[in-house]
């Protein structure tokens, strides 16, 4: 009898204990409630922001010419490579000339036995009785002319063998070796300015009014890590394609960009936008497929759908649902209620 109630004691003081655990550990998770979510608040106001649109483009050499020699023969020698760098002006091919060099030498020869001959005639006619009509016939007489028609003629012909860079610019397409022969109609090689780009690109037609004539732009490679470079739009087509596309051009202002003619790329256009208000994206949560911003007043947090004007890569544009002044939670948000109790930390 005496253990029965010993028993009865004993498991009567473990209940007692239990109750008292169970409510510590509720009046411990009642203080955490009332001292609220912990979030971080920003005060948001009305500024310029800045809608931004990626489209895919490609660059184009403004400056860009296929060179052909202007006469055949074997190519001789090879003064460039693909990749080479040459000034205006300079050699880049040339093709076998040796006797077209030596027209070049007859023709001198010639020429200077013509203009013998025409001072012969001049002392026989008399200098002082030279008028201008006379030097022409005298020249004509002695062959003074027609020696200089023929070794302008044959300086023509010899240096028609040199291919020559008509602006400065970088080599490509040279696919010929030396010794190979070469026609008038051969594409030898291709000069391209690396300085004077452009690039071309397209918008869909509702994203008309997000571009304009004048409007800067960034563009990079596909590599997301590449350097932006600025550049500019000249042109843009008003008409709308089968595809409903339209067709933008911009010149490239930056220059050494590294960027190739024909490579794709990605533009960056910038849209500004006035007077609305814009939040970082973290203040923005979804509740029931539809944008929601909370805000704080007197430690609460107030539940707020908003319309977005636009977005960019960090932030959103708001034109209706919340208003400049307000603080604005962007962190500890995931999961609040509407009249939420909350904390503010600092960030």
């Amino acid at each position: 009898m005496f253990k029965k109630v010993y028993l009865l004691i004993i498991l009567a003081l473990v209940a007692c204990g239990k109750e008292e655990k169970i409510s510590q550990e509720e009046e411990s998770q009642s203080k955490v409630v009332s001292k609220g979510t912990s979030v971080e608040v920003v005060k948001v106001s009305d500024s310029v922001f800045n809608k931004q649109l990626w489209v895919n483009g490609k660059i184009e050499a403004v400056k860009k010419a296929e060179l052909r020699f202007q006469s055949s023969n074997q190519l001789m020698s090879l003064k460039s490579a693909n990749g080479d760098y040459v000034k205006q002006h300079q050699i880049i091919g040339v093709l076998e000339n040796s006797l077209l060099k030596n027209n070049v030498q007859k023709a001198t020869i010639e020429l200077q036995k013509a203009q013998n001959k025409l001072a012969e005639e001049k002392i026989n006619y008399g200098q002082h009785n030279i008028t201008p009509s006379i030097l022409k016939n005298l020249e004509i007489k002695s062959g003074v002319i027609e020696a200089r028609n023929n070794l302008e003629r044959a300086k023509i012909e010899y240096d028609q063998t040199f291919l020559k860079a008509p602006f400065s610019g970088i080599v490509a397409n040279i696919e010929k070796r030396e010794g190979d022969y070469i026609g008038t109609a051969d594409a030898f090689c291709t000069v391209i300015n690396p300085n004077a780009l452009e690039i071309s690109f397209s918008v869909l037609e509702n994203e008309y009014q997000f571009v304009g004539k004048n409007q800067e732009i960034e563009v990079r490679g596909y590599n997301a890590n590449q350097k932006l470079f600025k550049g500019r739009i000249t042109e843009v087509n008003p008409l709308v394609d089968e595809n409903g596309l339209i067709k933008v051009t911009a010149s490239i202002t930056d220059k050494n960009t590294g960027l190739l003619d024909g490579m794709n790329v990605k533009v960056l256009i910038n849209q500004p936008l006035y007077n609305v208000v814009v939040i970082p994206k973290s203040a923005l949560v979804l509740r029931s497929n539809r944008e929601v911003v909370f805000t704080l007043e007197n430690d609460l947090a107030k539940w707020n759908y908003v319309e977005i004007a636009g977005e960019n890569s960090d932030s959103y544009a708001i034109n209706k649902g919340i208003k400049s002044s307000d603080s604005v939670i962007i962190s500890g948000n995931l999961n609040l209620a509407h009249d939420a109790k909350v904390k503010i930390v600092l960030q």
